[in-house]
């Protein structure tokens, strides 16, 4: 019987392919950090409440004027979206990344040069929604699936806490800017984070599968295996992962918005009910790192269903009109269970759909799933202003968000349709 056997330096040669594939790949990932960290849905979104007061009274707007504007950049941002996934699965995700990510920055330190005409401000708005979609987790959860099979859920979830960290950091260091040096300044300073600093690293560091130099299987992603988006959108898949994490991202979004407000109705101090909100943001930190670890442990349906349990706790414990420790503990596992999401959804696109089209695909689901974030909290306004109380809308929150767990049961097994670069 003939067997091929490799000869030593041949041996030596594979395994250091290897290793540089494998350093590459991890490479890839700090690169998408970075710039997950200082994308639109992280700094634009995060600083945004902390310059409008000053941008009011700077041009004598109102609030309705500024806020306008952020509308515009998101609903810009949710249209051009799937636009971004497509050109990503077409073209490779790190041309789309870096010239969007260029121009997020340099319309960022344009806004320090803002004149008191609203039409300015619009026309900056709209550009920054156009090119945010492409700085965003679609197309970096697109080129680090491609790099990763085996440890992806990890390597999506380290990727994801760069936007994490954003919201407990930029809020805090936007307001410092203004106070130290000033409104344009704080903006000029912010962009300029974008151009030096995120900009050179995603040049040097972010690398498409297949055409970077030193990996091992330089074709293998080109034609990727997976459904198209008109299979996916016909798949009973697709419409368990949108309805389940709809339904969960409204009641978290409307316990996260409320949340102060909530807590100091029942007596606890502002200071107290804002350090809530914070241990909130940091355990949904500690949430996408544990997540990713266990998306590469346990089957399918597993993680969500953990995740949305842990969620309907932390709610159900705040219906009971809980307020000091309980309701900072019920804060913390709503943040827990919340951090699951941003890893979570790309990882099963990746792997019930594969990567054919993966960045179209997951981006219909980011555009729809924020919807119900955008929902909860009017819903639970609504139900305050008409009994007084948020404990009915929140045991409401809490059940539903148990439909959505036992939703994921209906998750089946993965299907084979092939793997990425093996890491």
């Amino acid at each position: 019987m003939f067997r091929f056997r490799l000869h030593p330096m041949q041996t030596k040669e594979l395994f250091s392919a290897e290793d540089a594939n494998r350093r590459t790949a991890w490479f890839v990932v700090g690169a998408s950090w970075i710039g997950l960290f200082l994308h639109f849905g992280s700094l634009l979104v995060n600083t945004f409440g902390v310059f409008l007061t000053t941008l009011c009274d700077q041009f004598n707007w109102t609030r309705t004027q500024v806020s306008l504007a952020f509308m515009l950049a998101t609903l810009t941002a949710m249209l051009a979206m799937p636009l971004t996934g497509w050109m990503a699965d077409r073209f490779g995700a790190r041309r789309p990344i870096l010239v969007c990510t260029t121009i997020f920055g340099a319309a960022f330190v344009a806004l320090s040069m803002l004149t008191p005409r609203l039409w300015h401000l619009y026309g900056l708005f709209l550009l920054l929604g156009l090119v945010g979609p492409g700085t965003s987790a679609v197309p970096h959860a697109g080129v680090i699936s491609r790099w990763f099979s085996d440890r992806r859920g990890l390597a999506l979830g380290v990727a994801m806490s760069g936007t994490a960290l954003g919201g407990v950091v930029w809020p805090s260091a936007s307001q410092y800017l203004i106070d130290d040096f000033g409104w344009r300044m704080a903006y000029a300073i912010l962009g300029g984070a974008v151009l030096f600093i995120a900009v050179p690293l995603l040049f040097i560091f972010l690398k498409d599968p297949g055409r970077a130099s030193n990996t091992v299987s330089q074709g293998e992603v080109v034609m990727a295996a997976g459904l198209t988006r008109i299979e996916a959108l016909r798949s009973g898949v697709f419409w368990v992962i949108v309805i389940g994490f709809f339904i969960v991202m409204a009641s978290i979004q409307a316990c996260m918005i409320h949340l102060i407000p909530m807590l100091t109705d029942r007596g606890m101090s502002p200071t107290r009910a804002a350090f809530a909100a914070s241990m909130l943001g940091l355990t949904g930190l500690i949430g996408r790192l544990a997540t990713g670890y266990l998306l590469d442990l346990l089957p399918a349906a597993h993680v969500p269903i953990l995740a949305f349990c842990t969620i309907a706790i932390g709610i159900l414990i705040l219906s009971a009109g809980v307020a000091g420790t309980p309701a900072i503990l019920a804060a913390m596992l709503i943040g827990l269970g919340y951090g699951a999401e941003a890893a979570t959804i790309p990882y099963l696109v990746s792997r019930y759909f594969g990567l054919r089209s993966f960045a179209e695909i997951y981006s219909y689901i980011f555009v729809a799933v924020p919807l119900g974030g955008a929902l909860g909290p009017v819903l639970m306004g609504v139900g305050f202003d008409r009994t007084g109380s948020y404990q009915l809308v929140l045991l409401v929150c809490g059940l539903m968000t148990i439909a959505a767990a036992g939703l994921m049961i209906r998750l089946s097994s993965y299907p084979v349709i092939g793997r990425s670069t093996g890491n």
